[in-house]
């Protein structure tokens, strides 16, 4: 199930948003983090018109059985778009199809995937990998990145926290919690808002943090349809939003990758019978929540300051 947390909101002009688990076996470190300012008091921190609000564990099924899709292997960060409408092709994923979902996890198949991989690295180039396998696709349901073809429970769920806690707030501040992108413990602010925004100007300012969107530039993270961030300020068409997946780097892209595909071929194919399960899992869980104590202090320091920040700026 999803918790959620509600602290002041009766009169609150501004509510801050904090959320853990949207993409599951990623909910440790957001989880982590709520965790550690409630015992800090950050709730006798706020000034008297802001308002705060958890939702922890979006994704309770991947948190609870580590993976980072849903029940459906939907990618809740694919989601939140119009079903109604046709879905966008990528094409990159159907040429990289036979790499991502292989047939077996033998030893040939691993050897003929890591050499696609190098192949298509070469001819096409790192940044065209990387969205082709990651941006996120539409036609191949037991794939990785799935947005689905329908809403998810989790989508629901987070229109009926909106509608039920957000609805009548003038601005509401989404960060949203991520990690496995990006340099080993090191944050970054991923938005949707253009440079230039107010939503994205008030981020620089105030969160003096790393800010990157996507769409623009040599950002480190492929631009996506579907996102959580675009569908959480849809929810909210009568306020301010400032929405943002604060993002925590863990291990190479590759080593990421290898990890997800393992697992993901495991969910489909070999279950919790296959002799390598509990291996699979507990490596998916290491790039996703590393257990060296340096990342996380950095990452439990970086998300807190950014969390005070926050609420300093609101004063």
């Amino acid at each position: 199930y999803t918790d959620v947390a509600t602290f002041n909101l009766a009169g609150a002009k501004t509510i801050i948003v904090i959320g853990s688990g949207t993409h599951g076996v990623e909910g440790f470190a957001g989880s982590a983090i709520q965790v550690g300012l409630l015992r800090e008091g950050i709730t006798e921190k706020l000034p008297d018109d802001v308002g705060l609000l958890f939702y922890h564990a979006l994704n309770p099924y991947g948190f609870s059985h580590l993976r980072r899709f849903n029940e459906e292997n939907i990618d809740l960060n694919r989601n939140f778009r119009d079903h109604a409408k046709p879905h966008p092709s990528n094409e990159g994923y159907n040429e990289l199809k036979w790499i991502v979902e292989p047939a077996s996890l033998s030893s040939w198949e691993n050897f003929k995937a890591k050499m696609g991989l190098a192949w298509y690295r070469i001819i096409k180039g790192a940044r065209w990998l990387q969205s082709a396998i990651s941006r996120g696709q539409y036609d191949h349901p037991q794939g990785l990145f799935f947005g689905g073809n329908k809403r998810s429970r989790s989508n629901d769920t987070l229109q009926e926290i909106v509608e039920g806690h957000l609805a009548a707030a003038a601005r509401v501040i989404l960060i949203d919690v991520h990690t496995g992108l990006g340099e080993y413990g090191a944050a970054v602010v991923f938005t949707e808002a253009p440079p230039g925004r107010p939503e994205y100007e008030w981020m620089m300012q105030c969160w003096e943090i790393s800010i990157s969107n996507p769409g623009v530039g040599d950002a480190s993270s492929p631009g996506i349809t579907g996102s959580l961030k675009g569908g959480f300020t849809r929810m909210l068409p009568n306020a301010e939003v400032i929405a943002g997946s604060l993002e925590f780097g863990t291990y190479p892209p590759l080593e990421v990758f290898w990890a997800m595909r393992a697992e993901n071929h495991l969910h489909h194919h070999g279950g919790w019978e296959h002799p390598d399960a509990s291996e699979i899992k507990e490596e998916l869980k290491r790039v996703f929540y590393p257990q060296q104590n340096d990342w996380k202090h950095s990452i439990w320091q970086q998300g807190s300051k950014l969390v005070k920040r926050t609420i300093e700026c609101l004063r």
